[in-house]
């Protein structure tokens, strides 16, 4: 058997019995890092030596793993912090099993995703998870454009060092008062989350009032598709006599903080 094993995403604490006893069982173990699993390995007190599991061995490691289950070995997945597969490698393997019919399965933990998601105060009824906001210009741009019409709520992974940058184009796409969370070091000694529109967490980046150190999942309000954008045909006329389509929504959406996308569906109703 194959087991993928959720380990904590900061409070060692969190380490379940059962991933545990999976772990003391097992002939092999992997892991994404191993001097981080070491760590673990010392709390729940087990000398188990691990081998690398990683984006740049996956191919190689992969191999191995199959030909270890195919002796009938037990090899355990554990990744850095949380679920592995999840934004982390795994994925290639489990296809590999799936064609040669070995068995493989999941012992559940602590999320990230899921704790941010609760943290946030934003509506959980329906989610949707990104992993990590694209980081070339254009990329970003089409994923916000997408987002920005997305009545789920979104979650998103973003690093500390580029996400004031990234906040400040998001609110391009989805307006001003777009409410968003940023949750901070889930499960950590310094957990916090930081509410409120994006306009004003923006604010408080620039006004340093929130300290950014740290691994931050970024939770983004779905798009309320019950909005009223309420412009008149006067208004309509106004604009469109003296600027294109596009450039008042911009414009609309700058002073408003409405969506730019509905603002030109509006404005281009006849």
């Amino acid at each position: 058997m194959l087991y993928f094993i959720s380990t904590p995403i900061g409070n060692l604490n969190d380490i379940s019995l059962r991933a545990i006893d999976v772990i003391r069982s097992s002939d092999y173990l992997y892991a994404e890092d191993t001097r981080n699993t070491k760590k673990l390995l010392k709390f729940i007190n087990l000398k188990v030596k691990s081998k690398s599991f990683h984006e740049h061995n996956e191919h190689k490691a992969s191999s191995e793993i199959i030909e270890n289950l195919k002796e009938g070995k037990i090899v355990s997945i554990v990744s850095d912090a949380g679920t592995p597969v999840i934004s982390d490698p795994g994925y290639k393997l489990i296809q590999i099993c799936l064609k040669e019919n070995i068995k493989y399965t999941l012992i559940p933990g602590p999320s990230s995703v899921l704790s941010s998601l609760v943290m946030s105060g934003l509506s959980p009824d329906r989610f949707s998870f990104y992993g990590f906001i694209p980081r070339k210009a254009g990329d970003q741009d089409r994923f916000f454009e997408t987002l920005s019409d997305d009545i789920k709520t979104s979650i998103v992974f973003e690093s500390p060092k580029r996400i004031k940058k990234t906040l400040i184009n998001l609110q391009k796409f989805v307006g001003k008062n777009r409410k968003i969370s940023l949750c901070k070091e889930m499960t950590k000694i310094y957990e916090d989350v930081f509410r409120g529109k994006i306009s004003e967490i923006i604010k408080d980046i620039e006004n340093d009032q929130i300290n950014l150190k740290g691994e931050l999942v970024l939770v983004i309000e779905g798009a309320d598709n019950k909005i009223d954008l309420n412009i008149s045909k006067q208004i309509k006329k106004e604009f469109l006599s003296k600027l294109s389509a596009s450039d008042s929504a911009k414009l609309i959406s700058m002073l408003t903080g409405k969506n730019k996308r509905d603002i030109y569906k509006k404005l281009i109703e006849k």
